[in-house]
């Protein structure tokens, strides 16, 4: 047997097995993550879970960090509870009407309980169906924003919910900004633990815009509809909550075509969404709904009323409350004006100095005074915008022009002192009434007033016509000195007021004054015997005399009624200049007033609705009060605000007194310089003034139950024009007030007060009648003042033995 040859190679020796590193012993160690994986791709998949699990809780710790970051500074949630919106201050009359309104956003505050269901559905259908059932975010489309937003670098749709969009309205601002819709959702979901869905849905629909400055769902309603909010119908609710996505783009005015549409697209919503909280609403109703054409109310044409007394209102508004609340708003004024008569009262005052333009030559077309045709052709040879004259030219005041021509059919071109200006006749309709064009308005070198409106540079002035005279009335309630209308000149405009404003001579409606202080000293009364003659008084001569002759002895009554000037300057001469002011302040004239003898014959400047409150004080028995422009104010919530203290009222004449006085001013009305007042035919007492030149006419008087007072004058104090006057002037404005402050009442008589006594009088002595005289007439006393001796007969022989037998006879 053979042995096998060994081989030449040498077998290859077995490889170690390779170890593993590992700080712990193989036996000890357990088996990791990747011993159990076997193949690459499990291995990648693995690597790729550890590091999105990293990434999602290094996200959520950053997310963390910088919402802790972004709800640094944040505003309280809860103060919502408390937000107090921008809301529309209304001023009222007595009953209601509207006279003014003033707002940095118009808008007024309704509780839900106000909002109708119909409403309240549309606007969830419209913006946020699925408002009562999250928490303040919509996170689907939240996170579809977001997205959108990291791709593009900004942030670039909206896709808010109700609750995040009050967030975004009330406690932020408007910009699209990643970082502010972050602040939006913190926000948000506070807002949802602080308030209840109701609470924030009532904050939205009173906030959100509807376009056109009004906001809330009760200004919309009133502006879209002309209705209350809960008077709203389905079809109507349903177009006003399609408004807010795009207040401009949807409105109903403006665009009604795509108003229409988004209405139709919330009527969609409601039907295909019914089953969230609103399956009671009928199909049906739906139905009807989308074939309604729904009718918008006319666009509301408010003009303001009354600007001179809601000026005042405001004011007190302002005193009342403060700046902050005025300017936040949502207070009622409620004042003592009744808008009927207001404006009745403004046509008068109108119409008045409309009557006066036409006697006096001051309507187109005008014809003279006018200068020569080689000084016309000057001045429009000269006139030009850069004439020096033109700096010293002022904003509101009034100058004398010169008529050079027209430049079109609406402006005339004028000289003022040599500087080109313009006027729109087309404005100055009150001088204008049939509409004439610039060249036939007037003829050139017509001289005319202008008041200076506006100083453009490289531009001729422009310039309003001012021609006429100013006018200013004010009606008071005689019992409460409510003011029911105010009238502060001829256009209706908030700025200078004359009735309260103005400081101008009285003239002789002062002489009241005088002769109420008389009869309260027991000095003189109606039957009292004065000399109408000039007297001790040559170094004072009164220029408005209005019956320009001397009668002699005249009884004070007739004296007044037939305003005879010696006679009231011979009472406050004996009554002392300085008693008389004192007097007066009494009745509440708080104007300087000279002490001086002129003063009876209204030489001091009064104030219109100080004098006519010193009238009322005459017909209210004595009794002097303020005058009262506003009943009450109330807040936002409904509560009245506490009004600024007011003086209290006074006894300044006993009743018996007072109605002494009235008598003296009847007769003004029934045979002296105011007859004209006789056409109401109902008892009225008053007194006409004429200032020096007539630069005033007055008239100021009343009934039983209304006060009203009167003044025509040029702001500048130029004569009102030849033969005016107060009876004039200013009598039948007055005469127009009245009639329509009383309308169809009965007649009322004043009423007379314990105190007075009545005597049958010779009308030439002022002594009692003797017996059997034909021409006694009955007069007033107050108790104590009457008369003891008794007229002469004409035919008696023996004076002496006459009055013997007069005293010894029994009274």
């Amino acid at each position: 047997m053979s042995k096998s040859r060994p081989s030449s190679k040498p077998p290859s020796p077995r490889p170690a097995p390779k170890l593993k590193r590992s700080s712990t012993p193989p036996s000890r160690r357990p088996p990791s993550l990747l011993d159990r994986v076997r193949t690459p791709t499990q291995r990648k998949l693995l690597i790729a879970g550890v590091v999105v699990a990293s990434l999602t809780a290094l996200t959520a710790v950053c997310g963390a960090i910088a919402l802790w970051y972004l709800s640094r500074g944040l505003p309280s949630a809860d103060a919502l509870r408390k937000y107090e919106p921008p809301q529309t201050t209304r001023v009222v009359d007595r009953n209601g009407a509207l006279l003014a309104e003033t707002y940095t956003q118009r808008r007024t505050v309704v509780p839900m309980a106000r909002v109708p269901r119909v409403l309240v559905l549309s606007v969830l259908a419209a913006e946020d169906a699925d408002f009562y059932h999250h928490r303040g975010m919509d996170l689907p489309s939240i996170l579809r924003i977001l997205g959108k937003a990291l791709m593009n670098g900004r942030l670039t749709q909206g896709g808010s919910t109700i609750t995040q969009q009050v967030v975004k309205n009330l406690l932020l601002t408007p910009e699209r900004t990643l970082s502010r819709k972050l602040k939006e959702l913190v926000l948000a979901r506070r807002l949802e633990q602080e308030l209840s869905k109701d609470e924030i849905l009532g904050l939205y629909l009173n906030d959100v815009n509807f376009g056109q400055a009004h906001y809330g769902v009760q200004e919309a309603s009133r502006f879209y509809f002309g209705k209350d909010v809960d008077q709203l119908t389905l079809s109507e609710a349903s177009l006003l909550a399609g408004i807010p996505q795009s207040p401009t783009r949807l409105s109903p005015r403006a665009h009604p075509e795509a108003a229409r549409k988004r209405q139709l697209f919330v009527l969609d919503q409601l039907e295909a969404k019914r089953s969230l909280y609103w399956d009671d609403l009928p199909l049906a109703e739906i139905e009807k709904a989308r074939r309604t054409e729904v009718t918008l109310a006319p666009p509301p044409a408010f003009s303001e009323h009354a600007p001179e007394l809601s000026q005042m209102a405001k004011q007190m508004l302002l005193e009342a409350v403060g700046p902050e609340a005025a300017a936040r708003g949502g207070y009622t004024v409620v004042t003592t004006l009744d808008l009927a008569l207001e404006d009745a009262t403004r046509q008068a005052v109108r119409s008045g100095l409309e009557a006066l333009d036409a006697r006096q030559g001051r309507r187109a077309p005008l014809e003279g005074p006018r200068v020569g045709d080689k000084a016309l052709a000057q001045l429009v040879k000269t006139s030009r915008v850069d004439h020096p004259s033109r700096a010293q030219l002022q904003v509101g005041r009034t100058y004398d022009a010169v008529v050079t021509g027209a430049a079109d059919e609406q402006h005339l071109t004028l000289s003022v002192n040599g500087a080109l200006a313009r006027a729109d006749v087309n404005t100055a309709r009150r001088f204008n009434p049939s509409a004439l064009p610039a060249s036939k308005f007037a003829r050139p070198g017509v001289k005319v007033r202008v008041t200076v409106q506006a100083l453009a540079e490289g531009a001729p002035a422009d310039v309003r016509l001012a021609l006429g005279p100013e006018g200013a009335a004010l009606v008071v309630d005689a019992r409460s000195r409510e003011v029911r209308a105010i009238v502060g000149g001829y256009e209706m405009i908030a700025g200078f007021n004359r009735a309260t404003q103005a400081l101008r001579q009285p003239g002789s409606t002062f002489k009241p004054v005088v002769y109420g202080l008389g009869v309260r000293a027991r000095r003189f009364t109606p039957a009292s015997i004065v000399i109408d003659a000039p007297g001790a008084y040559e170094t004072y001569k009164p220029e408005n005399n209005e019956t320009w002759t001397y009668e002699g002895a005249v009884r004070l009554r007739y004296g007044l009624a037939h305003s005879i000037n010696s006679v009231a300057v011979r009472v406050i001469d004996e009554l002392g200049p300085a008693l008389v002011v004192d007097f007066a302040r009494q009745l509440g004239i708080t104007t300087k007033l000279d002490p001086t003898l002129g003063l009876a014959l209204g030489a001091s400047e009064v104030k219109l609705t100080e004098l006519t409150n010193a009238y009322a004080t005459f017909a209210a028995g004595g009794r002097w009060a303020p005058l009262t422009f506003v009943q009450r104010i109330t807040d936002p919530s409904g509560h009245e605000v506490k009004l600024p203290e007011r003086e209290p009222p006074r006894d300044v004449l006993t009743p018996a007194e007072a109605y002494v006085v009235t008598s003296l001013l009847q007769s003004v009305v029934e045979e002296g310089t105011a007859t004209k007042a006789r056409v109401l035919q109902r008892p009225a007492a008053g007194k006409t003034g004429t200032s020096n030149e007539a630069r005033d006419a007055w008239f100021a008087g009343y009934t039983p139950s209304v006060v009203a007072g009167v003044w025509v004058g040029f702001d500048d104090h130029r004569p009102l024009g030849t033969k005016e006057s107060g009876t004039r002037s200013a009598l039948p404005i007055w005469v127009d007030v009245m009639r329509a402050a009383h309308g169809k009442s009965a007649a009322e008589p004043f009423a007379m007060p314990s105190g007075v006594a009545m005597a049958r009088i010779d009308p030439k002595s002022g002594l009692l009648a003797y017996e059997g005289q034909e021409d006694a007439i009955e007069e007033v006393f107050l108790d104590g003042t009457v008369p003891t001796q008794v007229a002469l007969p004409p035919d008696v022989a023996d004076p002496t033995t006459f009055m013997m037998e007069q005293l010894a006879s029994p009274q």
